[in-house]
């Protein structure tokens, strides 16, 4: 699975889970270098970073990303 599936999947199931519109992550880039995004999933738009569709290079810079929000554990 391509780190942009991957992405998407997390978001949707932290959206489900929370009813959250937006989720924190750590993104690594092939640089080494490390950014906080806020990223989102739009049915009609897709993939949001930042409250705007990435562009090609964003796609390609990411090495791996980590999530900061967690939907809860057990729900009642």
């Amino acid at each position: 699975m391509c780190i942009t599936e991957a992405l998407r999947e997390q978001v949707k199931k932290f959206q489900q889970s929370t009813g959250e519109r937006a989720m924190m992550i750590v993104v690594e880039k092939r640089d080494s270098s490390m950014g906080v995004h806020s990223v989102e999933f739009s049915p009609y738009v897709g993939l949001m970073v930042d409250g705007k569709p990435p562009g090609p290079q964003w796609y390609q810079e990411v090495e791996s990303f980590h999530q900061l929000q967690w939907g809860p554990p057990v729900l009642h």
